[in-house]
């Protein structure tokens, strides 16, 4: 299963973590799995190039691939995340099994 979390301080996104596999399908075939990881890259290399708000981004010797930002994101950095989360869900509508998000404010 894909475990993609949010984090958010005073109803902000901060950080997103991604990790984990759909394991749908075998290695290669995986539909879930790609679509998930290209939202989540589109979403990181956006927020880089189109925002101020890049602050860092890295995935672990363990599959941990994680995007640290400023807090108080800009209005365009707000609008990536959320659309991010919004197609997300759009794929774990017909693939809860696959794909668990979570928001949590800290």
């Amino acid at each position: 299963m894909v475990s993609v979390i949010f984090y958010k301080k005073n109803n902000s996104y901060y950080r997103i973590e991604c990790s984990g596999h759909a394991g749908d399908a075998p290695a290669g075939e995986n539909i879930v799995c790609a679509a998930i990881s290209a939202l989540v890259i589109n979403c990181f290399n956006s927020v880089e190039r189109f925002t101020e708000d890049f602050v860092s981004s890295e995935t672990s010797k363990d599959g941990i691939t994680s995007l640290q930002l400023k807090e108080n994101i800009s209005e365009k950095g707000e609008l990536l995340v959320r659309s991010l989360e919004f197609g997300l869900n759009e794929i774990a509508r017909d693939n809860r099994q696959y794909l668990k998000i979570s928001v949590k404010e800290v």
